[in-house]
């Protein structure tokens, strides 16, 4: 496991300030076992292995009446909603002053789907062309793909034009609203 070394041994490490973040949610069955491995642990023999401990606490929430698991359900709850209404108050400035790029990605994404940041435009008509398709469900993505890229291929510069006008238009729209949270 990986931990962090403290600032006074290396001072030119600069920690994230969103290591404050607060971890995801678990759900019921989590909360669960993070209660129950140790209780089910003590009554089991010294060495027994952990897959078989694991086994145990399963079959004992597996057998677990519904009022109880209700509990565990209420717990996982209302960390959701702990969790989410961090990200619904946390400064969007969040997203500029890290520098870890999996954190980032994570905040974006998280802001995103709260509504907080508009959703990002396609890169191309394209792309825009793709993301309207409807796939056949019989096929592979990659062939999906594929019969998208020769219908793209095959519609008239009138089209593709207009395609590429409405993704510039999308993006003028993305930029200026972007400026607009993050410059009040």
């Amino acid at each position: 496991m990986l931990r962090r070394i403290p600032t006074v041994i290396c001072p030119h490490i600069h920690h994230s300030p969103l290591s404050s973040l607060p971890k995801k949610p678990s759900n019921p069955y989590i909360h669960y076992v993070s209660e129950n491995f140790p209780v089910v642990k003590s009554k089991l023999p010294p060495n027994t292995p952990g897959k078989d401990i694991m086994r145990s606490v399963a079959e004992s929430w597996k057998s677990l009446p519904a009022a109880r698991k209700a509990v565990y359900e209420r717990k996982a709850l209302a960390e959701a909603q702990q969790y989410d209404n961090f990200f619904k108050t946390a400064s969007l400035h969040l997203l500029f002053e890290t520098e870890d790029k999996k954190e980032k990605k994570h905040l974006k994404k998280r802001f995103e789907e709260l509504g907080r940041l508009p959703k990002k435009p396609p890169l191309s008509g394209y792309n825009l062309y793709v993301s309207r398709q409807k796939g056949n469900p019989q096929l592979s993505a990659p062939e999906n793909l594929k019969i998208f890229a020769q219908n793209y291929k095959n519609l008239g510069e009138m089209e593709k034009t207009r395609l590429n006008k409405e993704v510039q238009i999308m993006k003028e729209s993305y930029e200026k609203r972007m400026h607009q949270l993050l410059n009040p």
